[in-house]
């Protein structure tokens, strides 16, 4: 009986199943996208997150008010240290490294709270060696934050 079938016929069949498989999956668990998809409307893919599309309500007042979260400006400003420590590593002078450092952390102070000067501190002793051949002694360190 089975010498009679094919492999042909096999994977055909295999074919059919998987395709009834995924649209039963498919109206089981997004029946909405297929409404719309069948109505016509087009359909948008949504990639942001949940939490992202919360706006605070600060921000729908006013854009000017708006102060962000401390751990998104910690990301933020993480983001320009990493920038400019990867530039750094062209520059000749410590003092133009230094200057920079001093003025992206100038531009968030949010992040004067000590636990995020430490993260920050904690960030700048290990990567500014890695980056540059520079180092910055502790004392140069705490400096950049009073300027």
């Amino acid at each position: 009986m089975l010498e009679a079938l094919t492999w042909n016929h096999y994977f055909s069949t295999l074919a059919l199943g998987l395709i009834a498989y995924y649209i039963g999956i498919a109206i089981l668990y997004y029946p909405q996208e297929i409404r719309s998809l069948i109505s016509g409307k087009t359909m948008r893919l949504n990639l942001i997150s949940k939490s992202e599309r919360v706006q605070p309500q600060a921000q729908t007042e006013s854009d000017e008010s708006y102060e962000p979260d401390p751990f998104e400006e910690l990301e933020i400003t993480v983001a320009e240290l990493k920038g400019i420590l990867g530039k750094a590593g062209n520059m000749t002078d410590p003092h133009e490294l230094y200057h920079q450092l001093s003025q992206v952390l100038s531009n968030h102070p949010g992040l004067r709270e000590p636990a995020y000067r430490v993260a920050i501190d904690n960030f700048l002793r290990e990567h500014i060696p890695k980056f540059t051949p520079y180092h910055f002694t502790e004392t140069e360190l705490k400096a950049i934050w009073k300027v």
